[in-house]
């Protein structure tokens, strides 16, 4: 049973929280109208480096997102009903975070005007182009199988599952292929960057699924059931093994890159990315989160949030090394560009980020995101007719001899 003194508290925290990303948003808005004033001479991008902090944060969004429906549906589709607890509360969560996240990348065209050339002149050849029509579509589905989940239809949703999974996979791969089609930007190029992306996508969702689901329940002051408290151990579980696979990804990467003298790669070994990769990515994205995981500590729920707060900041930080590193060396003249951030960017970035939380604590407040899929409420077994004394009934009894041999 909760302890009521600490409601008042958790009230006070959850209003807190609220006027935070308020303000948080609105220092968005004020940057999202600069530049629909001034285009985008208020971004620190420039001809040498196109894309800036905006592009990094819509990926690390996006397949934050698409890594949500991807771990829910394959759940679905094993039909384990205690991951099913975080059916609703996972596809919500991936909604909060693509449509903010799709808000932002139409601000980075500087006039959100221009998205009306996007509809009407189609580019069948550019990878921009496909990455923004799947995700569309994705979003679409997405929202769909939602509805069916909050209207109980168990069929339909079992159906959009499989096919939500799917298109989350391809608007995956094809937001990775977006970078490694570019010939020139080595870091980038090469069929592997695809894959880290779906992967880090599962990650990212699992990590964002573990600490949203159990700062909702702290901040609620409410008591998580025992099946939905094993669930986010297994899950635990699951991120552990998937971050140890992680860990040696990049390591090989990195061997990979630093033994065929790719130049770009010291751009993140080195300066002007080394402290971000070693420090923030590579041991408060991955190693701490991993020994703690790894640990007896990982039964206890507070263990497991930390995990996946620091797992999401590090996976981050990996899509903004990866984003600005990789446009930094000129292949027309080998020259180094220069790229600095701007505070429209950050500001445009944070109100995101607010907005995401924003529509999340909605869902949470009118959408009942903790409930179980009707389709996965675990039957009740059926108690024993009780004996009755009504004419016809039939009472079949064994005599006390049979009773006493058995």
């Amino acid at each position: 049973m909760p302890n009521t003194e600490t409601q008042p508290r958790k009230s006070a925290l959850i209003y807190l929280l609220f006027f935070a990303c308020l303000a948080l948003l609105a220092l968005g808005v004020f940057s999202a109208v600069q530049i629909q004033l001034k285009g985008q001479e208020v971004f620190g991008s420039s001809d040498q480096v196109p894309w800036n902090v905006i592009i990094a944060g819509y990926v690390f969004l996006a397949l934050a997102a698409s890594g949500l429906c991807l771990t829910a549906n394959f759940f679905e589709l094993l039909n384990i009903k205690r991951f099913q607890l975080l059916q609703k509360r996972a596809h919500f969560l991936a909604v909060s975070f693509l449509v903010p996240a799709l808000a932002m990348l139409a601000m980075d065209l500087g006039q959100f005007t221009r998205m009306h050339h996007f509809i009407l002149y189609p580019s069948l050849s550019s990878p921009l182009w496909w990455m923004g029509t799947v995700y569309g579509i994705y979003l679409v589905l997405l929202l769909s199988e939602f509805w069916a989940i909050h209207k109980g239809y168990a069929r339909m949703a079992y159906t959009f599952s499989v096919i939500t999974l799917i298109a989350a996979v391809v608007a995956t791969s094809i937001l990775g292929g977006i970078f490694s089609v570019i010939l020139d930007r080595t870091l980038w190029f090469g069929s592997g960057t695809p894959v880290w992306f779906v992967f880090s996508a599962v990650i990212s969702g699992i990590a964002a699924m573990i600490f949203m689901t159990i700062l909702t329940y702290s901040l609620k002051g409410k008591p998580m059931g025992e099946d939905l408290q094993q669930a986010l151990r297994e899950l635990g579980t699951i991120l552990t093994v998937l971050l140890g696979i992680g860990l040696v990804f990049t390591v090989w990467r990195l061997i990979a890159s630093v033994y065929a003298k790719v130049p770009d790669t010291f751009f993140i070994i080195a300066s002007p990315y080394g402290f971000q990769f070693w420090v923030l990515f590579l041991g408060v994205g991955i190693l701490v989160p991993f020994l703690l995981l790894l640990t007896r500590t990982k039964r206890k729920s507070s263990a497991i949030e930390l995990a996946g707060l620091l797992v999401l900041i590090g996976m981050y930080v990996d899509k903004h090394i990866f984003v600005l590193a990789g446009q930094l060396r000129q292949s027309i003249d080998g020259t180094t560009a220069a790229y600095t951030s701007t505070p429209a960017e950050w500001g445009l970035m944070v109100g995101t980020m607010a907005a995401a939380i924003l529509l999340y604590m909605f869902g949470e407040r009118f959408l009942s995101l903790d409930q179980a899929p009707r389709h996965a409420e675990a039957e009740k077994p059926k108690a024993a007719p009780a004996p009755t004394d009504e004419p016809g009934a039939m009472v079949v009894s064994l005599p006390e001899e049979s009773v006493a041999r058995g």
